[in-house]
């Protein structure tokens, strides 16, 4: 079970996001809420280019 850190675009805070509370929108985008302002949040997936191998934070 993975954890991804991300930053909130909406309030700017740290999001620490278990897989189960991931949503897939499709195959490029993942959606959930920000545990601090509770706002949906939308990112697109990296698959090519120089960041979609990319460390984790925190690793």
């Amino acid at each position: 079970m993975a954890t991804q850190v991300r930053t909130c675009p909406k309030c700017q805070l740290l999001m620490w996001v278990k897989e189960e509370e991931i949503e897939h929108e499709d195959e490029d985008t993942i959606r959930f809420k920000c545990p601090h302002c509770r706002e949906a949040v939308r990112f697109k997936l990296v698959s090519q280019g120089s960041n979609a191998a990319g460390p984790k934070m925190g690793h």
